[in-house]
């Protein structure tokens, strides 16, 4: 596919704070035929000043719109219809791009059959610190992709029924109908996590149940039913874990997890992210132990990873949070005979939690 001229899109309500970056980000791509649409809500935090002040340096190739609209997705799809380019990207008002962001993106349309283009993207905290990377992901994350402007004129735009979730519906449905996507083993955008999906975590995942449900089978996203489940599942812990911290902690409290505490069978991101969700709560972790040898001895968040075979002395209470191998490590602690050691796989203790939130109401 051909590309002449590419689209960006930004959409922005009181973002006075960030929008500045994100426009520098555009304007220092080393792609020049870029066309550049902001829909901004109607702010009164001064970011429309901003927004006037690059018009010059866009050279023509800049134009704005601030009024009322519906929300996020409206605002999208308002500026959708508005672009000209071969290929649209969005950059929400809180992230920014890569300087070679749409030039890898073009480079890809151009040599593959893609119609959706897509790239890896930095998460980072709102501090602007980078903290880790989406590495490899199997689904396409929205603020680093791209897609034909063809794509949209045949399957549609975002769905106004969802609020947050909108974009993964948009995906799915492009996915389900066989559009072409591409993934480009590079990063791309640099994503903020304050932005409505992180602010409201028990929303979004009601409506990513919801969407995902309404795909299953119909696109490989969406294959397995547990693993949706688990997902939602997971999202609901996070979310009582953020507005119900105590609750929680007195849930825990009522566990004999002995004198030497918690220990976290699993130092993958699963387990990384148990032990974050456990310290907001002020629930301690002693430790990390783990099968894989050239983990042993390495720290995350101050909590050192061991060898399981720590455990045949250990007095306290054992998360698992390795999912595939579950059976294996319960027989692997049962052989350690120690009548002092107990455990739970996290999926066990995740429903324990969600179904008793309410008990300490």
């Amino acid at each position: 596919m051909k590309i002449c001229k590419a689209s960006v899109i930004t959409v922005c309500l009181n973002s006075g704070a960030t929008v500045r970056q994100t426009i520098e980000s555009v304007l220092r791509q080393t792609y020049r035929d870029i066309e550049y649409i902001i829909i901004d809500g109607g702010s009164t935090d001064g970011t429309l000043d901003i927004i006037k002040e690059y018009v010059p340096q866009f050279c023509g190739r800049m134009k704005y719109v601030s009024e009322k609209d519906r929300g996020i997705y409206d605002a999208m799809n308002k500026a959708i219809t508005l672009a000209t380019g071969d290929v649209i990207g969005i950059i929400n008002s809180d992230d920014w791009y890569e300087s070679d962001a749409v030039e890898r993106a073009a480079k890809c349309f151009e040599e593959t059959e893609a119609e959706v283009v897509y790239g890896e993207m930095w998460l980072v905290d709102q501090n602007g610190k980078r903290e880790y990377h989406t590495c490899h992901s199997t689904f396409p994350p929205h603020p680093g992709t791209f897609i034909s402007r063809e794509v949209y004129q045949k399957h549609g735009l975002f769905d106004l029924h969802y609020k947050i979730a909108s974009d993964r519906d948009l995906l799915l449905r492009f996915m389900a109908e066989g559009v072409h996507f591409t993934r480009i083993d590079a990063i791309l955008v640099n994503f903020r996590r304050t932005g409505i999906s992180n602010r409201r975590i028990l929303e979004c995942a009601e409506e990513t149940y919801e969407i995902d449900r309404k795909y299953f089978g119909r696109c490989p996203e969406c294959m397995d039913r547990d693993a949706i489940e688990e997902k939602y599942e997971r999202e609901k812990l996070l979310y009582i874990s953020q507005n119900q911290p105590l609750i929680v902690r007195k849930i825990f409290e009522e566990k004999n997890w002995g004198s030497d505490g918690i220990a976290i069978f699993g130092a993958g991101n699963c387990g990384k992210e148990i032990a974050v969700i456990l310290k907001r709560c002020n629930v301690s972790v002693h430790l990390f132990v783990d099968n894989d040898m050239s983990k042993w001895g390495l720290e995350y968040h101050g909590i050192k990873i061991y060898s399981p075979e720590i455990l045949r002395s250990f007095k306290g209470y054992v998360i698992i949070t390795v999912t595939r191998f579950q059976q294996d490590i319960c027989r692997q602690l049962q052989g350690y005979e120690n009548p002092a050691l107990s455990w739970r796989v996290l999926e066990e203790i995740r429903k324990k939690v969600i179904c008793d939130c309410s008990k300490f109401k």
